[in-house]
């Protein structure tokens, strides 16, 4: 979950205008503050002002850009305009590819397809992905999943909440109830999975990952459960061996420290033992490749980066960049290396699947795919 302090980073004032583009269903959309304060959004390749003073801040979403103006009212800019959603209430919100999700004070709010739906008057625990938002309405003791523009009561109790443990994925949601019942919310149905509380439980799309009652590893793919058998638990300060999850995918360490990843169905061995680094993001997965330097795995393929391990590394959907020992930029998008021109910059930044580098005093160049913007 995003953190609301985070959010607050906007983007710095530019002359050159240039655009965004977001992959997968999402529209082309981004924003920016020009030299004058002005605040404008990049709409599939038109440029419109969504507001005449510089935003306290923004977010991009899938297909709407929501921010917060400049007296502190809550816009969302969607469908080729700005729309006012209240007055000086909103505390908190989050964007994904298909929903904002946002919090007025105690109550809790989805907007999905230019629609504004209030889910709950009190909330006080709540999570959320690209097209889930599993929420608990602490006034009438429900535990309820909004998904498609439908509210599915999954529990209720009179004394609390009812759901102690719960993942949202982009299109999965699962959850423990008080009584121990693990269930997943999957494609419209709700699947009783468990009769017993696993360990712990994490999701992304189309999966659902999880250490049952007994600390065997399972993972529950479309509709189809896989059991991993028993994985280490990790010893002393490390309490359980980290288990990644990222979009049709699970990276873990198996009882012989190999790193093993389960893909679409199926387990692919990397013969890589106790790697250094392990990172997942969206369909990226990214490690330690047991000769000192970084491989990436993308869509059932693993591909070697580089003989070192940089020391930063940013992901994102299906991009990743990090920067050489000689200190370039190197970009790694849709299973393409693209190799940037060699010179300074001021700051990057990896939004989807576009990286934006800025290079000097309001000149800021865009890379998507193999293009340059």
């Amino acid at each position: 979950m995003l953190s609301f302090t985070a959010m607050k980073k906007l983007f710095l004032p530019f002359i050159l205008l240039s655009l965004f583009f977001i992959s997968g269903n999402s529209q082309p959309l981004s924003a920016y503050v020009n030299q004058d304060g002005r605040f404008f959004v990049f709409d599939n390749f038109n440029i419109q002002q969504a507001d005449y003073l510089q935003p306290k801040y923004f977010l991009i979403g899938g297909n709407c850009v929501p921010f917060i103006d400049n007296i502190k009212n809550f816009k969302i800019y969607y469908n080729g305009k700005p729309v006012q959603i209240n007055e000086g209430y909103t505390t908190d919100f989050y964007a994904t590819n298909n929903l904002v999700v946002f919090k007025n004070q105690a109550t809790l709010c989805v907007f999905d397809n230019g629609k504004v739906t209030k889910l709950a008057d009190y909330n006080t625990s709540f999570a959320y992905g690209d097209s889930v938002v599993g929420y608990f309405d602490d006034r009438q003791y429900v535990y309820n999943l909004y998904w498609k523009g439908k509210i599915v009561r999954l529990e209720e109790n009179s004394l609390g909440n009812p759901v102690t443990m719960s993942a949202a994925g982009s299109n999965v949601f699962a959850w423990v109830t008080q009584y121990d019942q693990f269930n997943i919310f999957y494609d419209g149905d709700i699947i009783e999975q468990e009769n017993q509380a696993p360990q712990m439980i994490n999701a992304g799309r189309n999966i659902v990952v999880y250490r049952d009652y007994y600390n065997d590893l399972k993972v529950f793919y479309k509709g189809e459960t896989f059991d991993l058998g028993a994985v280490p638990v990790g010893s002393g300060m490390k309490k359980m061996a980290p288990v990644f999850t990222g979009n049709d995918l699970v990276a873990f360490i198996d009882g012989t420290s190999e790193l093993k990843i389960f893909y679409a169905g199926k387990i692919i061995e990397t013969g890589v033992m106790n790697p250094q680094i392990v990172r997942i993001k969206d369909d990226m997965l990214v490690f330690e490749n047991g000769t000192g330097g970084i491989s990436v795995f993308y869509k059932g393929q693993i591909t070697r980066l580089e003989n070192f391990i940089p020391v930063k590394i940013e992901m994102s959907q299906n991009s990743l960049y990090y920067f050489t020992q000689s200190n370039e930029i190197r970009f790694y998008t849709f299973g393409k290396m693209i190799e940037l021109p060699a010179q300074s910059y001021d700051d990057i930044r990896l939004d989807y699947d576009v990286l934006q580098v800025k290079t000097g005093f309001n000149s800021f160049s865009f890379y998507y795919k193999d293009k340059k913007l």
